[in-house]
């Protein structure tokens, strides 16, 4: 029977701290190892004692790695930033950008003047008619209008899934300052109006900011309010303020009616027993950071954190019982019974009290509201009697309506208190772990090599035995000292960090009387052990980087194990240092890549044109990351940066005929110089050329690959690009003069420079491979356009019989992805169905991607097409119109008439046992050329 193996959830680690273990287990192995020579183990042996000095010395380290973590990481300065820069903190960790309609209202109720809002789908529908049309089997799309009626034998009706309205409920305590309060009725209403329309514009500047992929906007506007007027006679408390209880049952009415949305600090969530992902569940930001936004300054002026109950609670109400009025009056302190009372709808805008009679004639005890609309107290048309015993009261309605407005300020002051806060970051206390010292000072003086000493007295034997004996038990030391050096470097080796490009470190002995006596060059001790560390080949550094950064991916339930596998299998060995910067790329950008994952770009808000090159779909830059992508920055693919470039013809039989075949070569430019080409100018075909090209550019980002190359006078030095089997394949064609002081160093400043500059390049600007995600809803035309404007529309597939390809809606949550064909690794069927794989599984689930892999010619026309439509959007005075007619139907056309290129197959003979280097697979591979191809097959 098998045994079931398993990792043992508990590792006892207390033996490292267990002197009394250690020194059984040394005595064990001596005795093993050397019985026949050794066999007294008494106290009193120089090696018991020895052994013993090592053991207090791993007891040492035993307790050193026992420490909390945050004591191993603390910094002896700034240990706060640092802890930051190795960690993410709540709350940069748990948030992640709106997803669900409750998120976008917790971004809107922030902004001040918004006390509520509410986000719902829109009802626009879109019309295809497939009969009596003037092109037949070209259906002809138009908006449905209002009451429009539609005959479905001669057309179809989709909705436009995806677009939203947004109801704003302003804070109309905070629409006027107090001065302005004091204006004239016709002056206000025209300041209300217009701080109305500066609020909606924040609450439109966010949703833009944060709009999800495949989302947009319709209709932004004030949410309709339907007035409840309540009338009664109430029975109070002798010793009660008639103004102040009439001003508390107005609030508590208004907060049944509407509940303001509360704000809560970090402790109070804490207090509700919220676990931390619940506290920061949902967009919990810190609001401090500066956003770039149409309107200058942070909209987030409410600050703190809310309760998913506390939204649900304030949803728009589609009926108010008077079971709850009673209940809200009978619990405001002062009321002591309810004599009469009755309620019902009516116009806010009127003080007629035969409306108000008509209106509470209705249902006794339940109203129900339209749906969509706000039920508001209507304070004019209701009237509330108090009585104290048999006495009427009558109310002096400025003081009440004075209390009621103190009221609604203390409640707006409360919610502006509130802060966003992070949970402290655990800080450690320093505890300098990489410090060893030297246990031979703890050895009985009679050893000789202590701080003591031997005495002046001594022979040269002795002093010589005790040097010898410091020597020894030096290489001991040595590899203890590089394990506290190991423990102290935890956090190197556990970071996001390529720049140190090493897993093993060493430290020196501390301590150690003479130790200049001992060793040669006590100065560059520690060079020289590190050094050794490195030269020897005792560190695989890349095996054990990929390791370390595999099990930081697994802490976020990411892995690489696939991409791993086809790039050993494109690149093999070159490949792997190529996977480090992968997986160091996408650790570091995981913050905001995995929060804005399934977000939208940004047309809206202003940008300058270099965050217009990041601004774009947080799933583009996730894929970017997972397909090794150099940068997800928003650059031409399509040959700008780059080269393939015929050399010359040579003369080559063919198939038994001499024919001129010509040769390729490959260049990269910076600007309009070449910084890289090719050492290899005679490739036979294009693709080799462009894989070549490719292999560069990824080892192009690594310093590890580029060599110094001097002149034969040495008085010129420029540099070349390696492979991993030191072969060149790229030369840089410019040289540098050499100092002769440069050249007696063996370092080359200027090189250097240069070096550093390519790299960047490729790094940040150089774009041979990349993506563009294209949302299908931002192309629909604008709802006013006129019916003769057909050509406005994404085509669809309906025949002249009403028969339609699915889904009919090429708008709704669609998106077309477009990738470069015509990369090496594109080039290749299994690489390019592991990118298919992954973005489908990328892209939110309820979002179609239409994937197409394009030649570089098609690209540069599709490239042209999308970027002039979108600096039509982003450049407009309004974003939210729709570009240009003839921009948006020359992307339309071309979106349409996209296709995807595969490598070209080799169809052979069947009888023919000859192995197929390119075999025809069904779906992966068409006859023709990928360089020439410009049709469909």
């Amino acid at each position: 029977m098998n045994e079931s193996r398993s990792i043992p959830k508990e590792i006892s680690s207390e033996y490292g701290r267990d002197f009394a273990f250690l020194r059984r287990q040394g005595l064990k192995y001596i005795e093993e190892l050397s019985h026949k020579l050794w066999t007294d183990y008494n106290t009193h042996d120089p090696g018991v004692t020895m052994l013993e000095m090592l053991c207090y010395a791993i007891t040492d380290l035993g307790y050193r790695i026992a420490m909390p973590v945050e004591d191993i990481l603390a910094k002896p300065k700034d240990n706060l930033q640092q802890m930051h820069r190795q960690f993410l903190s709540a709350i940069h960790s748990l948030p992640s950008s709106p997803v669900s309609a409750d998120d976008y209202r917790q971004l809107f109720v922030r902004v001040d003047g918004v006390r509520n809002a509410w986000i719902m789908a829109s009802d626009r529908q879109i019309v295809a008619r497939y009969a009596g049309v003037a092109q037949p089997g070209v259906p002809e799309l138009h908006y449905k209008a209002t009451g429009e009626v539609v005959d479905p034998k001669k057309a179809r009706v989709f909705g436009l899934q995806g677009l939203n309205n947004i109801l704003i409920d302003y804070d109309e305590s905070s629409l006027l300052t107090e001065e302005e309060k004091k204006k004239d009725a016709a002056t206000r209403k025209l300041i209300i109006a217009g701080n109305k329309k500066k609020i909606a514009q924040r609450v439109l500047e966010i949703y833009q900011r944060y709009r999800n992929l495949c989302e947009d906007i319709d209709t932004l506007q004030e949410v309709p309010l339907q007035g409840v007027v309540i009338c009664g006679d109430i029975d109070i408390e002798p010793l009660a303020d008639p103004e102040q209880v009439w001003a508390r049952i107005v609030f508590n009415i208004d907060q049944y009616l509407a509940p303001d949305i509360p704000f809560h600090s970090l402790q109070e969530m804490q207090e509700m027993g919220k676990s931390s992902d619940q506290i920061f569940d949902g967009p919990a930001f810190d609001f401090t950071d500066g956003y770039s936004f149409k309107t200058p300054g942070n909209p987030f002026s409410k600050k703190g954190f809310i309760c998913r109950e506390d939204l649900a609670a304030s949803e728009l109400r589609t009926q108010v019982r008077l079971s709850d009025i009673m209940r809200i009056i009978m619990e405001t302190e002062g009321v002591k019974l309810i004599k009469e009372i009755a309620f019902g709808l009516c116009g806010c805008d009127e003080k007629d009290m035969d409306n108000v009679r008509k209106a509470v004639s209705g249902d006794k005890w339940n109203l129900c509201i339209t749906p969509g609309n706000k039920p508001v107290f209507c304070v004019d048309n209701s009237v509330l009697n108090f009585w104290k015993e048999l006495m009427p009261i009558e109310l002096k309605m400025t003081e009440a309506k004075q209390g009621l407005d103190a009221l609604r300020a203390e409640r707006n002051m409360e919610m502006q208190s509130k802060l966003t806060e992070d949970i402290p970051m655990p800080l450690g206390v320093y505890r300098d772990v990489i410090d060893y010292q030297t246990f031979q000072n703890h050895f009985p003086e009679t050893y000789g090599i202590g701080r003591t000493g031997l005495p002046p007295s001594s022979t040269i034997q002795r002093k010589s035995q005790a040097k010898q004996l410091k020597a020894y038990l030096l290489f001991f030391e040595q590899v203890l000292a590089n394990y506290f050096s190991q423990l102290a470097n935890v956090g190197v080796l556990f970071s996001a960090d390529k720049s140190i490009a090493r897993t093993y470190f060493a430290n020196v002995v501390n301590g150690l009387v003479g130790v200049d006596e001992i060793v040669d060059d006590t100065a560059g001790w520690q060079k020289e052990v590190e050094e050794l560390l490195i030269n020897s080949g005792l560190d695989p550094y890349i095996a054990r980087k990929n390791m370390f950064l595999d099990h930081l991916l697994a802490r976020f339930a990411e892995h690489f194990s696939d991409y791993v596998f086809l790039m050993h299998r494109l690149y093999g060995q070159d490949a792997d240092r190529i996977l480090i910067r992968n997986k160091v790329d996408f650790l570091k950008d995981y913050d905001h890549m995995s929060t804005s994952r399934g977000s939208g770009f940004d047309y809206y808000n202003p940008r300058s044109d270099q965050e217009m090159l990041v601004n774009i779909p947080g799933m583009e830059k996730r894929i970017s990351r997972l397909l090794g992508f150099n940068h997800y920055r928003r650059l031409p693919l399509s040959g700008l940066s780059y080269q393939v470039v015929e050399t010359t013809k040579v003369k080559m039989t063919v198939n038994g005929i001499l024919k001129d075949v010509q040769q390729y070569g490959w260049s990269i430019k910076m600007g309009s110089a070449t910084v890289l080409e090719s050492v290899n100018r005679s490739f036979l075909k294009r693709t080799d050329a462009y894989e070549e090209l490719g292999l560069a550019s990824l080892l192009g980002c690594e310093r590890t690959y580029y060599t110094p190359v001097l002149s034969v006078d040495k008085k010129k030095v420029s540099f070349t690009l390696l492979d991993t089997k030191n072969q060149a394949i790229a030369s840089h064609p410019v040289k540098y003069s050499v100092k002769a002081a440069d050249l007696l160093k063996g370092s080359f400043p200027l090189l250097e420079k240069k070096i550093n500059e390519v790299i960047l390049y490729l790094l940040e600007e150089f774009r041979l491979e990349g993506m563009y995600a294209v949302e299908h809803i931002l192309l629909r035309p604008e709802f006013t356009i006129p019916l003769s404007k057909k050509k406005l529309f994404f085509p669809v597939c309906i025949e002249s019989d009403g028969s339609c390809c699915r889904p009919i809606d090429p708008y709704s949550f669609r998106v077309t992805v477009v990738l470069p064909g015509y990369s090496m690794r594109f080039r290749n069927k299994y690489f390019r169905q592991f990118a298919e794989r992954l973005i489908r599984m990328e892209t939110p689930a309820h979002v179609l991607p239409r994937i197409c892999f394009v030649n570089e010619e098609y690209m540069k026309k599709f490239e042209d097409a999308y970027h002039h439509w979108l600096n039509s959007r982003h450049k407009s005075s309004d974003p939210r119109k729709q570009a240009p007619d003839a921009v948006l139907t020359a992307l339309l056309r071309v979106i349409e008439e996209m296709f995807t290129v595969y490598e070209e197959g080799q169809l052979t003979d069947c009888d023919d046992d000859t192995p197929e280097k390119n075999p025809v697979v069904l779906g992966r591979s068409r006859l023709g050329s990928l360089e020439s191809d410009s049709k469909p097959g």
